[in-house]
């Protein structure tokens, strides 16, 4: 493992679209502990690949004359271009989703009698990811079959074994390995690390990315269906995983086509408040209900879950998460 220290920053502004919430969009507690990124009320930390370059990134909640505004921080070692900055900006604005408009989604949001109070909280939340298409897929891959126990260890053995650890801001934060990274890693050095049969997809997917078989850029700009068809012909990606790509990485707000059958016991909790509900069921009456914003709107739904769950012990949600 590879350890630097960034200690160069340089500042710029972002101005979100509004309304907008920092912590909903930038921190979600649904989404497994990780060593890749870091939060507190209202500052987020990340690190993130410019070509074979890495930065750390510090962002800030700002007001400015009552408008949301963001301040980036970002951590370098000797120099930066501004073509640098420029692509790192325009990278954070299409991850989180800084330029989405959703009034019609809130206008929709608030005629649903249930749940207005939850999506009146989060007003301003936004479907987003820290990572890019690669380093996305390597989560999905250690959340494939696995509790997030589970999955947190085998991050753990990946990231400590491939990754670089990057010292900036007083933070220590991973990050994952560039696909030709892999190229001399054998599929037995994987399965060493006791990630099993995903060894294989890692190592696959590696491979492709290294011989840029995948154009993140053109994906993002595809209709759905064309991009989703795209996305499973990926080794080791399925309707789940290229649900989660979907969501996350194009930015797709109605993307609910699959439920895992994790999944499946938590919506059957939140939307029916009963053990068990058929998927197809599920997936009809929020299709129906919310159009195309039923992925957002669910994911509303789920992240409020979790975001309790920091506070307040919830029984059946720790039986199915089992961390």
């Amino acid at each position: 493992m590879k350890e630097w220290s960034l200690n160069n920053t340089k500042d710029f502004f972002i101005t979100p679209t509004s309304p907008f919430h920092f912590d909903g969009t930038f921190h979600k507690p649904s989404h497994f502990p990780d060593k890749l990124t870091d939060w507190e009320e209202g500052k987020y930390w990340q690190t993130m690949r410019v070509g074979k370059r890495i930065f750390g990134l510090k962002i800030e909640r700002e007001e400015s004359i009552g408008k949301p505004r963001l301040k980036v921080t970002v951590f370098y070692d000797q120099d930066i271009s501004q073509k640098e900055l420029d692509f790192i900006k325009k990278e954070i604005i299409w991850r989180y989703s800084l330029n989405e408009h959703l009034s019609e989604f809130n206008k929709l949001a608030e005629k649903d009698s249930r749940f207005a109070p939850i999506f009146k909280k989060w007003l301003g939340m936004r479907n987003s990811s820290a990572h890019n298409l690669y380093e996305l897929l390597i989560v999905s891959i250690v959340l494939q079959n696995a509790t997030i126990r589970r999955t947190v260890q085998m991050m753990d053995a990946l990231l400590e074994s491939y990754g670089e650890k990057i010292n900036f801001d007083s933070k220590g934060l991973y990050i994952i390995w560039l696909p030709v990274e892999l190229e001399k890693v054998t599929e037995q050095d994987l399965r060493d690390l006791k990630v099993g049969y995903r060894a294989k997809f890692i190592k696959r997917l590696s491979h492709d990315f290294a011989e840029d078989k995948v154009e993140e850029l053109k994906l993002r700009e595809m209709p759905q269906e064309e991009a989703k068809k795209e996305l499973l012909k990926l080794y080791g990606v399925g309707p789940e995983t290229a649900r989660i790509l979907l969501f996350e990485v194009c930015h797709c707000n109605d993307t609910f086509d699959h439920i895992a059958p994790w999944q499946q016991k938590i919506y059957s909790r939140l939307f029916y408040d009963k053990p068990m509900i058929p998927a197809e069921k599920i997936r009809d009456d929020i299709k129906k209900q919310y159009g195309q914003y039923a992925m957002l709107a669910v994911h509303y739904i789920w992240e409020d879950i979790f975001w309790r769950r920091k506070n307040e012990k919830i029984d059946w949600l720790e039986k199915e998460i089992r961390l």
